[in-house]
């Protein structure tokens, strides 16, 4: 699991927020942000940006804060 993927699982499953919740929060698939979180994509960054909106949360990478 990348350390994105894994970040936004413990976010999602702290807030108690199910996938399918999250994806229509966001305007993502479920299996898209499942595949984020098992680590088996890499997150671009305008998914990772609609992921932040509708979790209200802020992920790093590097030095870019989103």
């Amino acid at each position: 699991m990348n350390n994105i993927g894994h970040q936004l699982k413990k976010i999602r499953v702290n807030r108690e927020i199910e996938i399918e919740r999250l994806a229509s929060l966001s305007g993502l698939d479920a299996d898209l942000i499942t595949a984020i979180e098992d680590g088996e994509l890499d997150v671009q960054v305008s998914t990772l940006a609609k992921i932040s909106e509708a979790l209200n949360c802020s992920f790093s990478i590097g030095d870019v804060s989103i």
